[in-house]
């Protein structure tokens, strides 16, 4: 019997900088947060 669905692991659909998941798997920019891998916006550590 033939078994269909989602793959089990979504962790190449997850973005680096917001944590979400990514519509399409693999590099590219995240439909949620605009990142990119050229793109990704800069972290700041706040100021203790």
């Amino acid at each position: 019997m033939d078994e269909g669905g989602e793959s089990a692991c979504w962790l190449d659909r997850v973005c680096p900088e917001c944590g979400r998941l990514r519509e399409w798997p693999g590099p590219g920019e995240c439909e949620n947060c605009g990142a990119g891998e050229d793109t990704a916006p800069e972290r700041t550590v706040p100021e203790s």
